[in-house]
């Protein structure tokens, strides 16, 4: 069972259920090697990480690993008590070509030894084979999936995507992964392009897939264990990552940040204050031993993974992921191609439409967000009057700001850098209020305001412009005092007309008409509209939060 429970574009936090006990998502699973173990998974559990993944196939070829997982179990093998999820050998496939074991035989092992999260034997298919080969494996995992659902008991059992560099037949593998019973969903076959920095592909195999995975399942996106793209990750639908990165990396003398990778022998401070990088300095950890420094950046790399899987968290609680993805994507260009790929593709109807924190205009990217897309593709549902009026961006709430209203006379509408139009009958809904922005603009919000401008006002009889909007070059009438349109807010006529746009804005068209013929309004001491009635009767209330109707039952 996973259960939502925040999201914010389409990263989510959810909660997994296994075997009783509930894991939080987005979560992080370190590569646990059976053989080595450097870190023991307990003193992970101490660190904050809830799981580990170990690889199933390792297990089964050595005998004494082999004999105690069967005789009490991989949690027992590993001294864990925490999730234990296994990997069937997909990894030593695709490194080596062959693995000794079949699929349904792994997977009756993983049962065997009591793992939590089993992974089918699937076909892994690099970038850039050929389609055929690709379609192969594809049918090929299929295959292999139908039959190994059957076999999983009580274990949960994760179902792969692969397809290689192919965005269409990335869609089809997931339509048929997905129409199987299984718990998890999973990207496979990615490693070579994370490795290559090759994130534009990446983002479009991954958007390939989960828009057709069902989506009351978790994704994992397999060996995307680096935190600079946990954010990105995560903003694409993605719940569960595993890292091997961490050891890899620390074996080669590589520190990581939530923005790259650093050479321990270049660095001069630590820029972190993690447990290791607060009591030792980069050149202590140089003149360590080859074990205690590679100890020592595993902890290192372990610690600045799990805050950034917090961070992420946080983020998107607070409704800022875009923000944090944002922000991570500036801290290398091929990253930055795979926010900008990101950003092409459609995902208003995951994004939430109200949240809790602000909408921030950091940039011209600010402009593609989904809470734009909404906005623009909802203001013809709005009613309009014979005459547009139109004034300059201003603090917030305009209408108090100008001290005007909308009548069916005139249709008073702000001139926003980052909505393109907002007109004031709907100014109180998020984040026509909630959302601040830089007073410098930049060339894409002013084509934005032309282009908004000129396409809204098409289908005025008259127009009138406030004279700090003539480089919009609208034709029309310009004034200079806006007082001229003030008008009593609270006339009977214009609440109701604020009303009937407030609803056909969020429900669709004609909603106005149906739910607020004749609807009056009771004030709160905010001087906003907080009950609304039909006659006596209590119809619908205005959220203070978010400016939203939630009409009584």
């Amino acid at each position: 069972m996973f259960e939502l429970k925040s999201r914010d574009a389409a990263g989510r936090i959810g909660a997994l259920t296994i075997r009783g006990r509930k894991i939080e998502t987005p979560l992080l699973l370190p590569v646990i090697n059976p053989s080595i173990q450097q870190i023991e998974p307990k003193e992970m559990q101490k660190m904050g990480f809830e799981g580990v993944i170990t690889n199933s196939y390792i297990i089964k070829r050595d005998e004494e690993l082999r004999e105690l997982a069967l005789e009490k179990g991989v949690h027992k093998l590993l001294d864990f008590d925490g999730l234990v999820m296994t990997d069937s050998g997909s990894y030593q496939l695709s490194e080596y070509g062959s693995v000794e074991v079949g699929p349904e035989e792994i997977v009756e092992f993983q049962k065997s030894i009591g793992s939590d999260i089993g992974v089918i034997l699937d076909i892994p298919t690099p970038p850039d084979v050929g389609l055929e080969k690709a379609e192969k494996d594809v049918a090929e995992t299929q295959k292999r999936a139908v039959n190994s659902v059957p076999l999983k008991g009580d274990m949960l059992l994760c179902g792969t995507v692969q397809g290689s560099t192919y965005p269409a037949l990335r869609e089809r593998a997931a339509k048929g992964i997905g129409g199987l019973d299984f718990d998890i969903h999973a990207i496979g076959g990615v490693v070579p392009l994370m490795s290559d920095y090759r994130f534009g592909e990446l983002v479009d195999v991954v958007m390939s897939a989960n828009r057709h995975l069902p989506g009351d399942k978790p994704v994992h996106l397999f060996g995307c264990g680096h935190p600079m793209l946990f954010a990105l990750a995560c903003a694409m639908g993605c719940d569960i990552f595993d890292s091997a990165a961490y050891a890899l990396y620390a074996k080669d003398g590589r520190y990581i940040t939530p923005r790259g990778t650093l050479r321990l022998k270049e660095i001069r401070e630590f820029p972190c204050s993690c447990p290791v990088c607060s009591s030792t300095t980069p050149q202590e950890v140089r003149e360590m031993g080859e074990r205690g420094r590679a100890d020592a950046l595993q902890r290192h790399n372990l610690y600045v993974s799990i805050e950034e899987i917090k961070r992420v968290k946080q983020a998107i609680h607070e409704g800022s992921l875009f923000e944090l993805v944002e922000a991570r994507a500036k801290s290398h260009p091929y990253l930055l191609d795979g926010f900008k790929r990101f950003l092409k593709y459609d995902i208003e109807h995951l994004d939430p439409v109200t949240k809790s924190s602000a909408f921030f205009y950091t940039g011209p990217d600010s402009l593609k967000r989904a809470e734009v897309k909404r906005h623009l593709g909802r203001l013809g549902r709005i009613g309009q009057g014979e005459t547009l009026v139109l004034l300059p961006d201003a603090n917030k709430p305009y209408s108090k700001t100008y001290g005007v209203t909308s009548t069916k006379e005139h249709h008073i509408c702000i001139a926003s850098p980052v909505f393109g139009i907002i007109p004031l009958v709907v100014e109180d809904v998020y984040p026509l209020t909630q959302h601040e922005r830089p007073s410098e603009l930049d060339r894409e919000q002013v084509e934005l305001l032309k282009s908004c401008a000129e396409d809204y006002a098409k289908d005025f009889k008259k127009i009138m412009v406030h004279r700090d909007l003539e480089f919009l070059g609208i034709e029309g009438e310009f004034f200079d005092d806006a007082s001229v349109f003030s008008k009593d807010r609270r006339a009977a006529e214009n609440v109701e007309l604020k009303l009937r746009a407030i609803a056909d804005y969020q429900f669709g068209s004609g909603a106005g008409e149906a739910l607020m013929r004749g609807a009056t309004a009771k004030w709160a001491r905010t001087d906003r509209i907080r009950s609304v009635y039909s006659g006596s009767e209590l119809i619908a209330t205005l959220r203070a939060h978010d400016g939203f109707l939630t009409l009584t039952p």
